[in-house]
Protein backbone atom coordinates (compact mmCIF):
# COMPACT_ATOMS: atom_id res chain seq x y z
CA UNK A 1 0.00 0.00 0.00
CA UNK A 2 3.08 2.62 0.80
CA UNK A 3 4.68 1.62 -2.64
CA UNK A 4 1.13 2.49 -4.32
CA UNK A 5 0.77 5.52 -2.56
CA UNK A 6 4.06 7.04 -3.31
CA UNK A 7 3.89 5.86 -6.99
CA UNK A 8 0.62 7.88 -6.91
CA UNK A 9 2.32 10.96 -5.16
CA UNK A 10 5.07 11.16 -8.11
CA UNK A 11 2.99 10.41 -10.62
CA UNK A 12 0.62 13.87 -9.62
CA UNK A 13 3.90 15.33 -8.61
CA UNK A 14 4.72 14.94 -12.38
CA UNK A 15 1.34 16.16 -13.88
CA UNK A 16 1.62 19.49 -12.06
CA UNK A 17 5.02 20.07 -13.25
CA UNK A 18 3.41 18.90 -16.70
CA UNK A 19 0.56 21.06 -16.06
CA UNK A 20 2.61 24.01 -14.92
CA UNK A 21 5.06 24.03 -17.69
CA UNK A 22 2.40 23.83 -20.30
CA UNK A 23 0.91 26.78 -18.68
CA UNK A 24 3.59 28.91 -18.66
CA UNK A 25 4.35 28.29 -22.39
CA UNK A 26 0.42 28.71 -22.69
CA UNK A 27 0.88 32.03 -21.18
CA UNK A 28 3.93 32.74 -23.26
CA UNK A 29 2.14 32.29 -26.73
CA UNK A 30 -0.43 34.56 -25.44
CA UNK A 31 1.71 37.48 -24.71
CA UNK A 32 3.53 37.20 -28.14
CA UNK A 33 0.58 37.40 -30.02
CA UNK A 34 -0.70 40.01 -27.84
CA UNK A 35 2.28 42.01 -29.02
CA UNK A 36 2.07 41.19 -32.45
CA UNK A 37 -0.76 43.70 -33.39
CA UNK A 38 -3.85 42.46 -35.43
CA UNK A 39 -2.65 46.03 -37.09
CA UNK A 40 0.22 44.52 -39.10
CA UNK A 41 -1.67 42.94 -40.72
CA UNK A 42 -2.80 44.43 -44.52
CA UNK A 43 -6.30 46.18 -44.59
CA UNK A 44 -7.20 44.13 -47.05
CA UNK A 45 -6.11 40.57 -45.17
CA UNK A 46 -9.39 40.14 -43.38
CA UNK A 47 -9.30 36.15 -43.42
CA UNK A 48 -5.46 35.91 -42.03
CA UNK A 49 -6.78 38.52 -39.12
CA UNK A 50 -9.99 36.85 -38.35
CA UNK A 51 -7.86 33.58 -38.00
CA UNK A 52 -5.49 35.41 -35.97
CA UNK A 53 -8.04 36.81 -33.69
CA UNK A 54 -9.55 33.00 -33.57
CA UNK A 55 -6.42 32.08 -32.10
CA UNK A 56 -6.04 33.66 -29.28
CA UNK A 57 -9.19 33.87 -28.04
CA UNK A 58 -9.03 30.03 -28.57
CA UNK A 59 -6.06 29.67 -26.44
CA UNK A 60 -7.04 32.22 -23.62
CA UNK A 61 -10.13 29.70 -23.38
CA UNK A 62 -7.51 26.92 -23.21
CA UNK A 63 -5.75 28.82 -20.23
CA UNK A 64 -8.85 29.37 -18.37
CA UNK A 65 -9.48 25.76 -18.18
CA UNK A 66 -5.74 24.73 -17.52
CA UNK A 67 -6.33 27.19 -14.44
CA UNK A 68 -9.43 25.12 -13.25
CA UNK A 69 -7.84 21.84 -13.80
CA UNK A 70 -4.58 22.47 -11.88
CA UNK A 71 -6.77 23.79 -8.66
CA UNK A 72 -8.12 20.16 -8.50
CA UNK A 73 -4.11 19.04 -7.69
CA UNK A 74 -2.66 21.90 -5.66
CA UNK A 75 -3.95 24.43 -3.13
CA UNK A 76 -2.66 27.34 -4.54
CA UNK A 77 -4.07 28.30 -8.17
CA UNK A 78 -1.48 30.09 -10.93
CA UNK A 79 0.21 32.94 -10.22
CA UNK A 80 1.47 34.78 -13.77
CA UNK A 81 2.34 38.06 -12.11
CA UNK A 82 5.79 37.62 -12.53
CA UNK A 83 5.25 37.75 -16.58
CA UNK A 84 2.68 40.26 -16.73
CA UNK A 85 1.82 43.63 -14.79
CA UNK A 86 -1.15 42.20 -12.99
CA UNK A 87 -4.78 43.91 -12.73
CA UNK A 88 -6.39 43.91 -9.22
CA UNK A 89 -9.91 43.32 -9.72
CA UNK A 90 -11.42 44.50 -6.55
CA UNK A 91 -15.68 43.27 -6.48
CA UNK A 92 -17.64 44.08 -3.34
CA UNK A 93 -20.45 41.18 -3.01
CA UNK A 94 -23.08 40.65 -0.22
CA UNK A 95 -25.43 37.25 -0.08
CA UNK A 96 -28.83 37.11 -2.22
CA UNK A 97 -30.08 34.37 -4.28
CA UNK A 98 -28.32 34.98 -7.62
CA UNK A 99 -25.05 36.00 -6.08
CA UNK A 100 -23.56 32.03 -7.31
CA UNK A 101 -24.66 33.28 -10.65
CA UNK A 102 -23.33 36.41 -10.81
CA UNK A 103 -19.61 35.71 -9.25
CA UNK A 104 -19.78 32.77 -11.74
CA UNK A 105 -20.43 34.91 -14.69
CA UNK A 106 -17.08 37.18 -13.73
CA UNK A 107 -15.29 33.94 -13.03
CA UNK A 108 -15.70 32.76 -16.90
CA UNK A 109 -14.47 35.92 -18.04
CA UNK A 110 -11.42 36.60 -15.34
CA UNK A 111 -10.10 32.84 -16.16
CA UNK A 112 -9.51 33.74 -19.49
CA UNK A 113 -6.80 37.11 -18.73
CA UNK A 114 -4.09 36.52 -18.09
CA UNK A 115 -2.25 38.05 -14.54
CA UNK A 116 -5.10 39.02 -12.58
CA UNK A 117 -5.45 39.30 -8.53
CA UNK A 118 -9.25 38.89 -7.75
CA UNK A 119 -10.32 40.97 -4.12
CA UNK A 120 -13.86 39.30 -3.32
CA UNK A 121 -15.26 41.25 -0.43
CA UNK A 122 -18.01 40.24 1.19
CA UNK A 123 -20.71 42.31 2.81
CA UNK A 124 -20.87 40.19 6.08
CA UNK A 125 -20.32 39.49 9.39
CA UNK A 126 -17.99 36.59 8.65
CA UNK A 127 -16.96 35.15 5.67
CA UNK A 128 -19.37 32.21 3.89
CA UNK A 129 -18.87 29.41 2.76
CA UNK A 130 -20.41 29.49 -0.27
CA UNK A 131 -18.14 32.47 -1.36
CA UNK A 132 -14.88 30.35 -0.06
CA UNK A 133 -15.54 27.06 -1.71
CA UNK A 134 -16.57 29.37 -4.98
CA UNK A 135 -12.97 31.00 -4.70
CA UNK A 136 -10.83 28.04 -3.83
CA UNK A 137 -12.08 26.05 -6.92
CA UNK A 138 -11.84 29.30 -9.44
CA UNK A 139 -8.53 28.11 -10.19
CA UNK A 140 -7.41 31.87 -10.29
CA UNK A 141 -5.30 33.95 -7.72
CA UNK A 142 -7.66 35.67 -5.21
CA UNK A 143 -8.03 37.18 -1.59
CA UNK A 144 -10.93 36.65 0.45
CA UNK A 145 -11.95 39.34 2.80
CA UNK A 146 -15.56 40.46 4.37
CA UNK A 147 -16.68 43.72 6.52
CA UNK A 148 -20.55 44.01 7.08
CA UNK A 149 -21.49 47.52 6.26
CA UNK A 150 -23.43 49.17 8.91
CA UNK A 151 -27.13 48.88 9.06
CA UNK A 152 -27.87 52.96 8.77
CA UNK A 153 -25.72 52.40 5.51
CA UNK A 154 -27.76 49.43 3.64
CA UNK A 155 -30.75 50.01 1.31
CA UNK A 156 -34.01 48.84 2.93
CA UNK A 157 -36.50 47.18 0.85
CA UNK A 158 -38.55 50.00 -0.90
CA UNK A 159 -35.40 52.53 -1.09
CA UNK A 160 -34.22 53.46 -4.84
CA UNK A 161 -31.05 51.35 -5.49
CA UNK A 162 -29.41 54.95 -6.18
CA UNK A 163 -30.40 56.69 -2.63
CA UNK A 164 -27.38 54.80 -0.75
CA UNK A 165 -24.00 53.81 -1.68
CA UNK A 166 -22.87 50.56 -1.87
CA UNK A 167 -19.93 48.43 -1.54
CA UNK A 168 -18.06 51.90 -0.16
CA UNK A 169 -16.77 49.39 2.95
CA UNK A 170 -15.89 46.66 1.03
CA UNK A 171 -13.80 48.68 -1.84
CA UNK A 172 -12.09 50.07 1.12
CA UNK A 173 -10.62 47.13 2.76
CA UNK A 174 -9.66 45.93 -0.57
CA UNK A 175 -7.47 49.42 -0.38
CA UNK A 176 -6.34 49.23 2.64
CA UNK A 177 -5.29 45.26 2.19
CA UNK A 178 -3.35 46.45 -0.77
CA UNK A 179 -1.76 49.19 1.18
CA UNK A 180 -0.55 46.55 3.67
CA UNK A 181 0.11 43.66 1.48
CA UNK A 182 2.19 45.71 -1.63
CA UNK A 183 5.16 47.93 -1.73
CA UNK A 184 4.42 51.48 -3.17
CA UNK A 185 6.03 50.81 -6.38
CA UNK A 186 4.95 47.54 -7.09
CA UNK A 187 3.25 47.39 -10.59
CA UNK A 188 -0.12 46.60 -11.41
CA UNK A 189 -3.65 48.16 -11.95
CA UNK A 190 -6.67 48.34 -9.71
CA UNK A 191 -10.16 48.19 -11.10
CA UNK A 192 -13.44 47.81 -9.36
CA UNK A 193 -15.70 45.53 -10.91
CA UNK A 194 -18.96 44.57 -9.58
CA UNK A 195 -20.49 41.59 -10.05
CA UNK A 196 -23.61 42.65 -11.42
CA UNK A 197 -21.95 44.04 -14.39
CA UNK A 198 -20.65 42.53 -17.85
CA UNK A 199 -16.95 42.55 -19.19
CA UNK A 200 -15.67 41.87 -22.64
CA UNK A 201 -12.27 40.82 -22.58
CA UNK A 202 -10.45 43.39 -24.33
CA UNK A 203 -11.37 45.70 -21.88
CA UNK A 204 -8.49 44.35 -19.37
CA UNK A 205 -5.97 44.20 -21.71
CA UNK A 206 -6.90 47.91 -22.75
CA UNK A 207 -6.20 49.34 -19.02
CA UNK A 208 -2.93 47.44 -18.18
CA UNK A 209 -0.72 49.96 -19.75
CA UNK A 210 -2.92 52.95 -17.06
CA UNK A 211 -0.30 55.44 -16.06
CA UNK A 212 -2.41 57.02 -13.48
CA UNK A 213 -5.89 56.59 -13.89
CA UNK A 214 -7.85 56.08 -17.44
CA UNK A 215 -11.62 56.57 -18.09
CA UNK A 216 -13.43 54.47 -20.26
CA UNK A 217 -16.88 54.42 -21.75
CA UNK A 218 -19.75 52.42 -19.98
CA UNK A 219 -22.64 51.20 -21.37
CA UNK A 220 -26.22 51.05 -20.22
CA UNK A 221 -26.03 53.30 -17.55
CA UNK A 222 -27.46 56.86 -16.79
CA UNK A 223 -30.42 56.37 -18.66
CA UNK A 224 -28.19 56.13 -21.79
CA UNK A 225 -27.16 53.80 -24.21
CA UNK A 226 -23.22 54.84 -23.07
CA UNK A 227 -22.12 57.05 -21.08
CA UNK A 228 -18.55 58.37 -21.93
CA UNK A 229 -15.60 60.07 -21.77
CA UNK A 230 -14.66 62.58 -24.61
CA UNK A 231 -10.75 62.84 -25.55
CA UNK A 232 -9.05 66.15 -26.24
CA UNK A 233 -6.19 66.13 -28.99
CA UNK A 234 -3.77 64.78 -25.86
CA UNK A 235 -5.33 62.34 -25.14
CA UNK A 236 -7.25 63.47 -22.00
CA UNK A 237 -10.36 63.68 -20.84
CA UNK A 238 -11.84 66.79 -22.50
CA UNK A 239 -15.35 66.66 -21.59
CA UNK A 240 -18.10 63.55 -20.49
CA UNK A 241 -21.19 62.80 -22.57
CA UNK A 242 -23.87 62.04 -19.89
CA UNK A 243 -27.15 63.48 -19.36
CA UNK A 244 -27.85 62.84 -15.83
CA UNK A 245 -25.10 64.54 -13.46
CA UNK A 246 -23.27 66.89 -15.42
CA UNK A 247 -22.03 68.80 -13.07
CA UNK A 248 -19.77 66.05 -11.79
CA UNK A 249 -16.17 66.92 -11.92
CA UNK A 250 -15.59 62.56 -12.79
CA UNK A 251 -18.92 61.99 -14.55
CA UNK A 252 -18.53 58.53 -14.68
CA UNK A 253 -19.73 55.07 -13.23
CA UNK A 254 -17.66 52.77 -11.01
CA UNK A 255 -16.60 50.58 -13.60
CA UNK A 256 -15.29 53.37 -15.88
CA UNK A 257 -12.17 53.79 -14.36
CA UNK A 258 -8.91 51.77 -13.31
CA UNK A 259 -5.93 53.34 -11.37
CA UNK A 260 -2.63 52.24 -11.15
CA UNK A 261 -1.29 50.36 -8.46
CA UNK A 262 1.55 52.87 -7.38
CA UNK A 263 -0.37 56.09 -8.34
CA UNK A 264 -2.76 54.82 -5.50
CA UNK A 265 -0.60 53.39 -3.37
CA UNK A 266 0.76 56.75 -3.01
CA UNK A 267 -2.18 58.10 -1.81
CA UNK A 268 -2.53 56.80 2.02
CA UNK A 269 -5.72 58.88 2.32
CA UNK A 270 -7.52 58.35 -0.89
CA UNK A 271 -11.20 56.29 0.21
CA UNK A 272 -14.57 56.25 -1.09
CA UNK A 273 -16.66 58.40 1.36
CA UNK A 274 -19.92 56.72 3.51
CA UNK A 275 -21.79 59.79 3.35
CA UNK A 276 -21.77 61.89 -0.23
CA UNK A 277 -24.17 63.80 -2.73
CA UNK A 278 -26.08 60.84 -4.85
CA UNK A 279 -24.00 59.66 -7.99
CA UNK A 280 -20.86 61.90 -6.70
CA UNK A 281 -19.42 58.47 -5.27
CA UNK A 282 -16.67 58.28 -7.87
CA UNK A 283 -15.99 62.07 -8.02
CA UNK A 284 -15.51 62.54 -4.21
CA UNK A 285 -12.86 59.45 -4.72
CA UNK A 286 -11.30 60.50 -7.76
CA UNK A 287 -10.51 64.20 -6.96
CA UNK A 288 -8.66 62.60 -4.10
CA UNK A 289 -6.38 61.28 -6.70
CA UNK A 290 -6.14 63.62 -9.82
CA UNK A 291 -6.99 67.53 -9.61
CA UNK A 292 -8.80 67.66 -12.45
CA UNK A 293 -10.16 65.20 -15.70
CA UNK A 294 -7.53 66.74 -17.75
CA UNK A 295 -4.89 64.23 -16.20
CA UNK A 296 -7.03 61.22 -17.22
CA UNK A 297 -6.08 59.38 -20.18
CA UNK A 298 -8.87 57.90 -22.28
CA UNK A 299 -9.31 54.59 -23.18
CA UNK A 300 -11.00 52.99 -25.95
CA UNK A 301 -12.68 56.05 -27.75
CA UNK A 302 -14.83 53.84 -30.54
CA UNK A 303 -15.72 50.70 -28.42
CA UNK A 304 -17.64 49.98 -25.08
CA UNK A 305 -16.00 47.01 -23.10
CA UNK A 306 -18.29 47.36 -20.21
CA UNK A 307 -21.97 47.63 -19.66
CA UNK A 308 -23.70 48.27 -16.10
CA UNK A 309 -25.91 45.23 -16.16
CA UNK A 310 -27.95 44.79 -13.62
CA UNK A 311 -29.57 40.96 -12.92
CA UNK A 312 -33.12 41.25 -12.94
CA UNK A 313 -34.63 40.72 -9.28
CA UNK A 314 -35.29 37.21 -8.90
CA UNK A 315 -39.04 35.73 -8.90
CA UNK A 316 -39.15 33.62 -5.52
CA UNK A 317 -42.93 33.93 -4.89
CA UNK A 318 -43.72 30.14 -4.89
CA UNK A 319 -40.95 29.61 -2.80
CA UNK A 320 -42.99 29.62 0.66
CA UNK A 321 -45.45 27.68 -0.74
CA UNK A 322 -42.72 24.71 -1.27
CA UNK A 323 -41.81 24.89 2.05
CA UNK A 324 -44.98 25.12 3.66
CA UNK A 325 -45.32 21.61 1.32
CA UNK A 326 -42.49 19.99 1.42
CA UNK A 327 -41.32 21.34 4.89
CA UNK A 328 -37.71 22.54 3.15
CA UNK A 329 -36.69 24.60 0.88
CA UNK A 330 -36.21 24.08 -2.53
CA UNK A 331 -32.80 24.08 -1.98
CA UNK A 332 -32.77 21.48 0.24
CA UNK A 333 -29.25 19.82 -0.07
CA UNK A 334 -27.71 21.59 -2.90
CA UNK A 335 -26.13 24.50 -3.22
CA UNK A 336 -27.43 27.15 -5.64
Amino acid sequence: MELLLLCRQRWVRTKLKQFGFFACLLLLFLFCIKMDKVTDVPAISVPASYIKIETFNSLQAELGYLRRKLVQYEDNSLNFTHLLSPIYIITPTYSRPVQKAELTRLLNVFLMVPSIHWLVVEDSVEKTGLVNIFLARSGIQYTHLNVVTPSHMKLKPKDPHWTKSRGVYQRNLAIQWLRDNREKDSSGVVYFADDDNTYCLELFEAMRETKTVSAFPVGLVGGLLVERPMASASGKVGEWSVNWGRDRPFATDMAGFAIKLSFLLAKPNAKFADKTQIGWLESDFLRQLVSGKEEVDVVSVDKVMVWHTRTEKVNLNMEQKFIKRTGHGSDHGIEI
